[in-house]
């Protein structure tokens, strides 16, 4: 049997933190396995002799079985099985992970952009928009420890072909939609799960004026008992360094980087190794002059993408 390696003890305190974006193939895969009512759902002739039989082996985020742990990662809900009304074994890496471990939950904005969740997202009445986002909220509420909430992504306005799917043609519009999802976020959340508000735009004039529309939802004066507790940069934000340090330096005059209130930018989908140590440094720079708790975290899939696409 090999030694098991900890790799949550490799990570330095003062490092920005990096979120494997667990697939759901690699969840599912496991959660099945582990499932004693079933047939095994790896044949034993595949699962490598070291690991006995056992492919938990794998779970990363069980201290005692895994191979090589690792404590925090990331879980989308447009990945996961919604219903948290129910008993799923597929899910159960995620549902019944030990605790210490450390999970971000995306909201599933991919998928809206991708027209996987069918809606017009920018009607405040629309039934089928409405359904989903009580699914998402409740999930996160019931599973992570931070989530974000439930924007549109700014390359929505980019794939006009699937309009019919997502209802949304310009960015102003996907901003009105986002709005409606954290307007139900702010209102209905239950505390379990601190959210992020997620910045978008495809530029700097729209990054500034989503940021302004935005803001108030992490404002403690403006919801002092439910405001969002941190943030998350998407669209040009995570990859333009000079909005990245801009957007930053706007937050903390706004009075929304606060010690213990908001604690947490995350970086989406952002795991090129340059960009880490920009983050680091960042995160040191934060934490001396402003708010010595802050957390920078980012993420990507490609290690999982990697291993099912057949390319690792």
């Amino acid at each position: 049997m090999a030694e098991q390696i900890d790799l949550s003890k490799e990570h330095k305190p003062d490092w920005a933190l990096f979120l494997p974006a667990v697939s759901s193939f690699f969840i599912t895969g496991l959660g099945k396995q582990r499932d004693t009512t079933t047939e095994d759902y790896f044949p034993q002739e595949r699962i490598p002799a070291g690991f006995n039989g056992d492919v938990e082996r794998l779970n990363f985020l069980n201290s005692k079985e895994g191979l090589f742990t690792y404590k925090w990662g990331l879980y989308s809900a447009g990945h996961a099985d919604l219903d948290v009304t129910k008993d799923i074994p597929a899910e159960s890496i995620i549902r019944d992970r030990e605790e210490g471990t450390f999970m971000l939950g995306d909201s599933g904005g991919f998928q809206i952009m991708k027209g996987q969740w069918p809606a017009d997202w920018k009607n405040p009445n629309c039934p089928k928009a409405l359904e989903q986002r009580i699914k998402v909220l409740t999930w996160m509420d019931t599973y992570m420890d931070y989530g974000m909430c439930l924007d549109i992504p700014s390359q929505t306005v980019q794939n006009q072909h699937l309009f019919d799917k997502h209802g949304i043609k310009t960015i102003e519009e996907a901003a009105l939609a986002t709005h409606i999802n954290n307007d139900y976020f702010i209102h209905n959340r239950n505390g379990n799960c601190k959210f992020l508000n997620v910045l978008q735009g495809l530029n700097h004039t729209q990054s500034d004026n989503w940021y302004e529309e935005m803001k108030m939802y992490c404002d403690p004066n403006k919801y002092p008992d439910n405001h969002f507790n941190g943030w998350a940069f998407g669209g040009q934000n995570k990859i333009d360094i000079h909005l990245t340090l801009k957007r930053i330096v706007g937050i903390i005059h706004d009075g929304l980087l606060e010690p213990g209130k908001h604690d947490l930018i995350h970086c989406l989908g952002t795991s090129i190794l340059e960009y880490a140590v920009l983050f680091s440094d960042i995160q040191k720079a934060v934490r001396k002059y402003h708010n010595p708790n802050l957390q920078i975290t980012f993420d990507c899939a490609s290690p999982f993408f990697g291993a099912a696409k057949g390319l690792a």
